[in-house]
């Protein structure tokens, strides 16, 4: 295996920690619950960095099944910030995977997505204020668009990590056909049950991360499907559409408001560094979660002719079409994505060590 000896300070680039003071002692490793004979948590991802093990690092799937509990740095005998480290390999792993090189750029130059997503927001509002035509079709259009841009950023990075993850280092496609296996990738997409596999189990930090979840699926889901019409519907307060709407609102609002606070008060090891995306990411998904209710607040009260109603609407799509073009490919949004794919691709690993993996070869497939 080749090895990079500025592979420990190209990742230093990607977020701060002090991995060059651990002097190796495992404590890490035996504080973690998630570290197992078969996934020694962090311990020799940190000795992989030391030592500049470039393909080991771009391999591994660990960085995923880590929820940042903090438990390692909090009794690091060094202050090496094991923890901090693990969130940094998320963050050069997606690097890694996108074909663009834009993740690499947003999180090497701190602030500049965010500069850029300001900019894009005023453009977009612009762009959608003096738009004179059916907005609403307009927006409806521009909704059906999203998901079509999504799956073709999130195709490549899903390719990239199989590619990493399985195809380079089982030397081939490989893949687990396993009805519990499958099953498990999904409960883990759905729930991130991992949170709970922490000795001190942060329920907080959970459920926030489950509202903002859940809250946003909705959001995708309503404006994928075009079931808000704001500018030609006059919407009831507790209808179906309305109901959906007041949860993924307000879901997001609470579970981003609370993951915030979190960070301004720095009030657990999870929560002492934020890169600028971290922020990006809370702040834009407010931004979305308040326009929507606003947006809908407006039209069940005044109708759908309100001209303020008009306005909001259109900050929320163009908040929307920044966060889809700008955002979610290249923050921690698609960490929802990658943690279960880890979990699946583990199974993968396991089975292909015992010979059991569906393997595609040249020429067939056994």
């Amino acid at each position: 295996m080749k090895v990079n000896p500025e592979l420990i300070d190209e990742i230093k680039k990607y977020g701060a920690f002090d991995i060059s003071a651990c002097f190796n002692c495992g404590n890490c490793t035996a504080v973690c619950p998630l570290s197992k004979e078969d996934a020694s948590f962090p311990r020799k991802l940190i000795r992989a960095g030391h030592v500049g093990m470039e393909e080991k690092i771009a391999s591994s799937i660990e960085p995923w099944h880590c929820y940042y509990c903090g438990e390692c740095s909090a009794t690091c005998p060094r202050e090496a910030q094991p923890g901090e480290y693990m969130m940094v390999l998320r963050r050069y792993l997606i690097a890694k995977y996108d074909i663009t090189g834009l993740s690499s750029i947003f999180y090497k130059t701190g602030w500049l997505q965010s500069w850029l997503a300001l900019g894009l927001l005023a453009a977009f509002y612009w762009l959608y204020s003096s738009y004179t035509g059916d907005f609403g079709a307009l927006a409806g259009k521009i909704e059906l668009a999203f998901p079509v841009y999504v799956t073709i950023a999130l195709g490549g990075y899903v390719l990239n990590m199989y590619r990493y993850a399985v195809v380079k280092p089982l030397g081939g496609i490989k893949a687990s056909l396993k009805p519990a296996h499958i099953y498990e990738t999904f409960v883990h997409g759905f729930t991130q049950k991992n949170f709970n596999g922490c000795e001190e189990t942060d329920l907080l930090r959970w459920v926030s991360h489950l509202l903002v979840m859940s809250g946003y699926v909705l959001t995708l889901l309503i404006s994928n499907l075009h079931l808000l019409s704001p500018l030609d519907k006059h919407y009831t307060a507790f209808g179906p559409v309305s109901l959906l709407v007041w949860y993924a609102g307000l879901a997001i609002i609470v579970g981003g408001g609370s993951m915030s606070l979190r960070r301004v008060f720095k009030n657990a090891e999870s929560s002492k560094f934020s890169h600028p995306s971290d922020w990006l990411f809370v702040i834009t998904m407010f931004l979305i979660g308040a326009s929507l209710l606003v947006t809908h607040y407006l039209n069940v009260v005044y109708g759908p002719a309100h001209p303020l109603l008009a306005k909001v609407y259109r900050l929320n799509i163009a908040i929307e079409t920044v966060w889809i073009l700008l955002i979610v490919p290249f923050t921690k949004w698609i960490h929802i994505f990658f943690r279960p794919l880890a979990v699946y691709f583990q199974y993968v690993r396991k089975e292909a060590e015992a010979g059991t993996a569906f393997t595609l070869q040249l020429g067939g497939s056994k």
